[in-house]
C-alpha cells in the first residue's frame, strides 16, 4: 500500500486570511455517475454520511465521504414517486432517513430505519406537496408543505418522523402562494421558509406563531440559509440574492452577487471556514463572509444544480464531503476542504503551469517536488477555475506504476511527496498532465526523470 499524506489546510487558511490573499481552500470535483434521473435534494450529516434523492424513487447514500454510494432506491417506495426532499435523521446503529415526494396531486413521506433496505410510508396528503423536512435532533422535527384548504401544511414530529401532527401549527395562506422544495432552514426553535409570494415566513417559537418579511420586488425565494445563533446573518435567493442581518426580520438586496439565472441553492458555514456558496444553473459561486467579492469556484461539465447540502454535524467539518451538490442530470459534485497527498505552498495564482525537478534526486525511499497550476481561461466574468491535474509515476518500460493525484485543483502552488519505499531501485519518470474539466482538452503535459537508489 502506498503511503498517503493527508494534510489539512487549517494553517494555510488562517495564514491566507490574515494576509488578505484571496484563495479558495475548498476544492470541488465530480463523483462517478450512478443514475441519470434528475436529483432534487441532498442531506449531509457529517461529511462521511450523506444521502441524495430524485425522480423514479431514487435514493443514494454514502458512509465514506462520497467515495462509494449505495443505491437504496424503491425498496417500498413506488417507482412512480418523484422524491423532492430528503433528510438523514441519524446514523447509528443504522441510517434513519426521511424522503418526501409526490405523484400526480398526492404527496407522500417515506421513512427507513435500516439504511434504506426497507421504506415505509408515514404520511400522505391529497392535493398537497411536501416541500421540506428538517429534524433538529433524532426525535424532534418540522415538515413544511404547500397550502391545502387555505392553510399552510405544517407538521411536527417527536419520534423521528414516524408520526406527524399539525396541532397548533396554523398559518393561513395569502392567496395562492406556495413554497419550494428545500427552501427551509431550522435551528434552535427558529424556522424560516421561502415562498412564491415575495415573502419569507419565520417563527421564533418552533412554529407556534409566525411572521413574514418581504423581499419585494423579488417574487420567488428558492432557498433560505441562516448562520449560527443569534442568526444575525442569512440569505435567501430567487432571481436575485437577498441578505438579512437581523434573523430574517428585514432583507436587503445583495448587489455584489454575480452571474445570471435563478439562484437555486445557497449554503455555507460561519463556524469554521466562513465560506458561503450559491448556485446558478451549473455554476457554483462563493465568497468569504467578510468579503464583498463573489467569484466562481466551480462549473460543472453538464447539468444544473438543484441543491447544495453542507455537513450539519458540529463534529466533522473538514475533509472530503464537506458539501454535496446534486444536479438535474443525476450527477453529484463534492466539495473537499483538503486534498489527499498534496500540500499547499502558496495561494498566489501562478502565471503558467510548471513542474519542478524532484528533490532530493537521486533519492532513497521518498522525494518531493512542487508544481504550479494556473487559472484556466474564464467561462464567465470573475471566474477562477482550475484544471484537472493528474500526476503519475512511470517505470523505465513506460508503465504507469502509481497515480499520486487526479483531481481538479484551484490555481496555486503545491508540493507533493512520493513514497517509493515499496519500489525497486532504478530510473522513474513522473508526469504532470492538466486537462480542462469542461471538455477534456489537454492544456499542459510535462515529464521529468528521477532516480531511486536504495
Amino acid at each position: 500500500m502506498k503511503k498517503i499524506y493527508v494534510l489539512s489546510f487549517f494553517f494555510a487558511f488562517f495564514f491566507l486570511a490574515a494576509t488578505g490573499v484571496s484563495f479558495s481552500q475548498v476544492f470541488w470535483e465530480e463523483l462517478p455517475q450512478l443514475v441519470t434521473v434528475p436529483l432534487k435534494s441532498a442531506s449531509n450529516y457529517d461529511c462521511y454520511n450523506a444521502c441524495v434523492c430524485g425522480d423514479s424513487a431514487t435514493v443514494l447514500r454514502t458512509t465514506n465521504r462520497g467515495y462509494n454510494w449505495t443505491n437504496v432506491s424503491r425498496n417500498g417506495i413506488p417507482a412512480n414517486i418523484s422524491l423532492v426532499n430528503i433528510f438523514l435523521v441519524s446514523i447509528s446503529p443504522m441510517h434513519t432517513i426521511l424522503a418526501a415526494g409526490y405523484t400526480g396531486s398526492n404527496t407522500f413521506v417515506y421513512r427507513t430505519t435500516n439504511s434504506g433496505a426497507n421504506w415505509s410510508q408515514v404520511f400522505t396528503q391529497s392535493n398537497g406537496f411536501i416541500d421540506a423536512i428538517w429534524l433538529t435532533n433524532e426525535n424532534s422535527g418540522f415538515m413544511l408543505g404547500d397550502p391545502v384548504g387555505g392553510r399552510w401544511s405544517l407538521w411536527k414530529t417527536s419520534n423521528g418522523g414516524a408520526n406527524w401532527d399539525s396541532t397548533g401549527m396554523f398559518l393561513p395562506a395569502s392567496g395562492s402562494e406556495s413554497g419550494y422544495n428545500n427552501s427551509l432552514w431550522a435551528s434552535g426553535g427558529y424556522l424560516w421558509f421561502g415562498t412564491n409570494n415575495s415573502r419569507v415566513y419565520y417563527s421564533t417559537n418552533n412554529g407556534s406563531s409566525w411572521n413574514f418579511s418581504s423581499v419585494s420586488p423579488e417574487t420567488n425565494t428558492y432557498s433560505v440559509w441562516m448562520g449560527t445563533a443569534p442568526y444575525n446573518l442569512g440569505y435567501t435567493s430567487g432571481n436575485t440574492l437577498y441578505k438579512t442581518t437581523n434573523a430574517g426580520v428585514n432583507w436587503t438586496k445583495d448587489t455584489t452577487a454575480i452571474g445570471t439565472g435563478m439562484i437555486t441553492s445557497f449554503t455555507g458555514s460561519n463556524q469554521l471556514f466562513n465560506y458561503i456558496f450559491y448556485t446558478r444553473t451549473g455554476t457554483i459561486y462563493y465568497k468569504l463572509i467578510f468579503s464583498n467579492v463573489w467569484q466562481v469556484i466551480y462549473t460543472a461539465p453538464a447539468g444544473n444544480f438543484t441543491n447544495l447540502s453542507i455537513a450539519r454535524s458540529t463534529v466533522t467539518f473538514s475533509g472530503p464531503g464537506w458539501i454535496y451538490g446534486v444536479r438535474d442530470n443525476g450527477r453529484i459534485s463534492r466539495a473537499n476542504t483538503f486534498i489527499e497527498g498534496v500540500r499547499l505552498i502558496s495561494g498566489k495564482v501562478p502565471y503558467d503551469y510548471s513542474l519542478s525537478q524532484n528533490y532530493p534526486n537521486p533519492f532513497n525511499s521518498s522525494t518531493k517536488f512542487t508544481f504550479d497550476t494556473r487559472r484556466l481561461p474564464e467561462m464567465v466574468t470573475g471566474e477562477i477555475r482550475g484544471g484537472n491535474v493528474k500526476i503519475s509515476v512511470y517505470d523505465m518500460l513506460g508503465r504507469e506504476v502509481e497515480v499520486m493525484i487526479n483531481k481538479v485543483l484551484q490555481p496555486a502552488v503545491y508540493e507533493i511527496v512520493w513514497d517509493a519505499s515499496r519500489y525497486s531501485s532504478g530510473m522513474y519518470y513522473y508526469r504532470m498532465l492538466v486537462t480542462n474539466p469542461n471538455g477534456g482538452s489537454v492544456v499542459y503535459d510535462k515529464i521529468k526523470k528521477m532516480a531511486l537508489i536504495k
